[in-house]
């Protein structure tokens, strides 16, 4: 209903997102728990769950919990459409109406190209001594770029985000036709190859490291602006994409696996040298050298992990995990987090547990392990039922501002306006399966990391030129 309304796949794509990841877990555990729990022939691996948490049963407090889920998601749905149907109508706006504009941003892809490698090279050095180890060791570079205490860990993370979507928002512009964005790339008979290269090779770092999130924002971008224009589309050209990107994904165990730092150390026989603690990471042991390394891949389970990933089932088990053991609520710490999450901790070193933490604890989940706790399951324990209320209120508010930014008016056409005018929605939706599986901290994230830095990266990369107008 809400497409019809604003002729944008944005909102709709984003609440499938959400709802995904909220209430997806409730289709398959109770089939999975009434079969004995056989899905591990599909891929299903979430059974070791209950001995790093808490055991789940299907009882009063499981229906529970998914009750709130769905309080939560109707909350947040009749927020956004109730405003977006009362303001379009007050404000007499006509979607359908194709609108002219004085001026465009193009995109530069030799400059999305050269931020691309700049941040894989600041990843990689950053992460130069533990992917080094890996491979001399032959070890799973996944396992170990993630057992680690580097304390650049943060901006690693953040070039890799970077490296990724960057490219991807800039490709995209090669896929539409028209210039409904007044956004645009340069009309350079190398523009596509450079960008599609971009986005290839970035997302084959990412892989090398074992991860996916980055690439799936990045391609949750690139769809969601290709749906807005399904009609006028090089659908050959997101074809392509799509496909490179489903076969990363695909392959994700393979790069996780010890494969490929066996097939390097093999050609290079890298010394080994340096220590590093074994970890234990989601289950897994990081093996010792001198182990030979798996040399086969499950391709079923590679496709069951992808569709069912442990992040969905962490996500919709905490709401029961907090409901079930009446975990005392911690009364606004999230927000108190966030306020003083701008002061350094050189001036305010005692800052208050983010709720992450807290829940882990609070559960007697297993240390040493990495667990996601549900955005609406992190609002009810700050305030109960009222506060998961006000999380699915805030939440429609976010998208509410983003729809608002979308249509206003800036008396300023700036570059950086125009990007961010024309961009927001998509990319806090890129940035939504991170944000659905934290807690209210989350905004600081999503506003800074998955908003402001990335137009400011296509500002750098663009330039606004003046079109002139043309006469009738």
């Amino acid at each position: 209903m809400i497409w019809k309304i604003t002729k944008d796949f944005t909102f709709p794509i984003s609440t499938f997102i959400i709802f995904y990841f909220t209430l997806g877990g409730a289709f398959i555990f109770p089939l999975d728990a009434f079969l004995g729990f056989k899905g591990g022939a599909i891929g299903l691996h979430y059974v070791p769950i209950f001995d790093r948490l808490f055991v789940v049963d299907l009882d009063t407090d499981y229906f529970i919990s998914c009750a709130y889920y769905v309080l939560f998601i109707l909350v947040f749905q009749y927020t956004y459409l109730l405003f977006v149907k009362r303001y379009i109508r007050i404000n007499n706006i006509d979607l359908d109406q194709e609108k002219s504009f004085p001026y465009e941003v193009v995109i530069n892809p030799f400059l999305v190209l050269g931020v691309s490698f700049v941040c894989i090279f600041i990843s990689a050095f950053i992460m130069r001594k533990e992917i080094y180890y890996a491979i001399s060791h032959e070890n799973s570079v996944y396992l170990i770029t993630r057992a680690n205490n580097n304390p650049y860990y943060t901006i690693h993370q953040l070039a890799n985000e970077f490296c990724v979507v960057i490219p991807f928002i800039a490709y995209s512009f090669t896929i539409i036709k028209s210039n409904r964005y007044n956004i645009r790339v340069s009309e350079n008979k190398a523009t596509f190859f450079i960008l599609f290269s971009a986005c290839i090779i970035s997302s084959l770092y990412i892989s090398f490291l074992g991860n996916r999130r980055e690439i799936l924002s990045g391609i949750v971008i690139c769809i969601l602006i290709s749906l807005n224009h399904f009609k006028n589309i090089n659908r050959l050209r997101l074809g392509y994409i799509f496909l490179v990107v489903l076969a990363l994904f695909v392959g994700s165990n393979f790069f996780r696996s010890r494969i490929i730092p066996w097939k390097l150390n093999s050609v290079f026989h890298l010394q080994q040298k340096g220590h590093m603690n074994d970890k234990l990471i989601e289950g897994e042991v990081v093996t010792k050298m001198g182990s030979k390394p798996e040399t086969s891949i499950d391709a079923k389970g590679s496709i069951g992990s992808l569709l069912f990933s442990n992040e969905l089932f962490y996500a919709h088990f905490s709401m029961y995990g907090i409901v079930h053991k009446k975990i005392p609520l911690t009364y606004g710490s999230s927000y108190l987090y966030l306020a003083t999450s701008v002061i350094p901790r050189s001036i305010y070193p005692n800052r208050p547990k983010d709720i992450y933490k807290y829940y882990a604890e609070s559960v007697n989940a297993a240390p040493g392990q990495i667990y996601t706790v549900h955005h609406a399951a992190a609002c009810y324990l700050n305030f109960g039922l009222p506060g998961l209320i006000f999380g699915g209120l805030s939440l429609g508010a976010f998208f509410i501002f983003a729809f608002f930014i979308n249509f206003y008016s800036f008396k300023k056409n700036s570059t950086f306006l125009i990007l961010l005018k024309y961009l927001i929605s998509f990319l806090i939706c890129g940035q939504l399966v991170t944000f659905i599986t934290a807690g209210p901290e989350a905004y600081k994230s999503m506003i800074l990391e998955g908003i402001l830095i990335p137009i400011i990266l296509l500002w750098l990369c663009s330039q606004k030129n003046i079109v002139e107008e043309k006469s009738h």
